[in-house]
């Protein structure tokens, strides 16, 4: 069985814009590739304060799923951080 590969300089241009259309543009969003193409992404945002690590996660996910559906599972890992825990 072979690993699927993405295209991370077409893919994360577009995890970028679905997480700025959910947390809007004062949100700092970084990307870094993965294996084979994959996405890792990391936002800082205050809609984090005070949530828990699963309802970040699930928050993260739903947004990517919602808005890249099928090339959601190009990204690989998604982190969310509050601005309180900087």
């Amino acid at each position: 069985m072979t690993a699927q590969t993405f295209a991370y300089e077409t893919t994360a241009p577009k995890v970028i814009s679905a997480l700025r259309k959910a947390f809007g543009e004062n949100t700092v969003i970084a990307t870094n590739e993965g294996y084979l193409g994959r996405v890792h992404v990391k936002v800082v945002s205050p809609w984090f304060d005070g949530k828990t690590e699963r309802q970040k996660q699930e928050f993260l996910w739903d947004v990517l799923k919602t808005e890249l559906g099928e090339e959601a599972q190009a990204v690989s890992l998604a982190v969310g951080y509050g601005i309180e825990e900087l």
